[in-house]
C-alpha cells in the first residue's frame, strides 16, 4: 500500500498498512502452528504405529488350562476302569496317566487322567458319573494369557537374535576366536528357542483340550475279604522262614568260630596216643 496523501489520510493509510501487515503475520503463524501441530501428530502416530508394531500381538481369546477332577465309587473297578480309558478314546482324546493299586482290605484303587476336547467335557463327566456314586468333584481354571504373551515375545526377540548372528557369520573379515565366539554365542540362543517352542506347544495343548482326572474306588465290605485273611498268615509264614534263616546263619557262623578254639587241645592228646601206640606196637617187635 502507498501512502501519499496529507497528514491525516496518511496517517489513516499507514495505520490500515500495519493492520494489513499484522494480520499477515497472525496468518502466517497460525499457519506454521497448524504445520507444527500436523507434523508432530504425525510423528506421534508414526511413533505410535511402530511402538504396536514391535509388541507381540495379543491372542485372539484368553489362554485358560482347564481342570475337572472328579471321585467316583464304583462295584468294580476293573470293568469300569477299562470304561473310562474307552470313554476317552470315543471323546477324541487319549490319556496320559492310568493307574491301579491294591490297598490292604483287598480292594482297589484307580486313576485314569485323560485330555478330550472341550465340547466333550460336559458328555463325558455325565457317563463318568453314571458308573458309581460321586464322592467329590471340583473344577478348577488357570489363565495364562499373560505368561503366553510374554513367552511369545521373548520367542521372537531370541529368533531376531538367531538372525543377526547368523548375519554376523557370514562375514569373511572376522578373527577365528570371534567367529567362535558368534557360533558360542548362537548355539546358546537356538537351546533358547528350542526350551521357549516346547513351552509354548505344552501350553497349547493344555489350552485347547481339557484335563479330566477321575479317581475310582471300590468300597471296603463288611466283612473281611479272602485276601485280607490270607495276607496275615502269608505274612506270619513269611517271618517263622526269615527267623529260621538267620538263626541257621547265626549257628553256623557259632560252630565256624568255636570249633578250630576246639580242635587246639585236641592235637597233643592225639599225638601223645599215636605216640603210645607207636611205642606199644615196637616192644611187641
Amino acid at each position: 500500500m502507498v501512502c501519499s496523501f496529507g497528514d491525516y489520510h496518511f496517517r489513516t493509510c499507514l495505520g490500515n498498512a500495519r493492520v494489513q501487515k499484522e494480520e499477515q503475520y497472525s496468518r502466517s503463524d497460525s499457519l506454521a502452528s497448524f504445520s507444527d501441530t500436523r507434523v508432530a501428530g504425525y510423528e506421534s502416530a508414526v511413533a505410535s504405529k511402530t511402538e504396536a508394531e514391535s509388541r507381540p500381538p495379543a491372542p485372539s481369546k484368553r489362554k485358560v488350562i482347564t481342570t475337572h477332577d472328579i471321585t467316583v465309587e464304583v462295584k468294580n473297578l476293573a470293568t469300569t476302569f477299562q470304561a473310562a480309558i474307552d470313554l476317552a478314546k470315543a471323546s477324541n482324546g487319549y490319556t496320559t496317566e492310568t493307574s491301579r493299586v491294591r490297598n490292604d482290605d483287598g480292594s482297589f484303587l484307580g486313576r485314569v487322567v485323560m485330555r478330550v476336547p472341550p465340547g466333550t467335557v460336559g458328555g463325558l463327566l455325565e457317563k463318568l458319573r453314571a458308573f458309581g456314586t460321586v464322592t467329590s468333584e471340583n473344577s478348577t481354571g488357570e489363565d495364562i494369557t499373560d505368561e503366553y504373551v510374554d513367552l511369545e515375545a521373548r520367542l521372537k526377540n531370541m529368533r531376531a537374535s538367531e538372525a543377526r548372528l547368523q548375519e554376523l557369520l557370514t562375514r569373511q573379515t572376522q578373527k577365528l576366536a570371534d567367529v567362535l565366539a558368534v557360533e558360542k554365542e548362537l548355539t546358546r540362543v537356538r537351546g533358547d528357542i528350542e526350551s521357549f517352542e516346547a513351552q509354548k506347544r505344552n501350553w497349547d495343548i493344555l489350552t485347547a483340550l481339557v484335563t479330566v482326572q477321575v479317581n475310582f474306588l471300590e468300597p471296603k465290605g463288611a466283612f473281611p475279604t479272602v485276601y485280607k485273611v490270607w495276607r496275615p498268615i502269608r505274612t506270619a509264614f513269611g517271618e517263622a522262614l526269615e527267623g529260621f534263616a538267620e538263626s541257621l546263619h547265626a549257628l553256623v557262623v557259632f560252630l565256624g568260630t568255636i570249633l578250630p578254639w576246639l580242635a587246639l587241645p585236641g592235637l597233643p592228646v592225639y599225638g601223645y596216643f599215636t605216640f603210645r601206640r607207636k611205642n606199644r606196637q615196637a616192644a611187641k617187635a
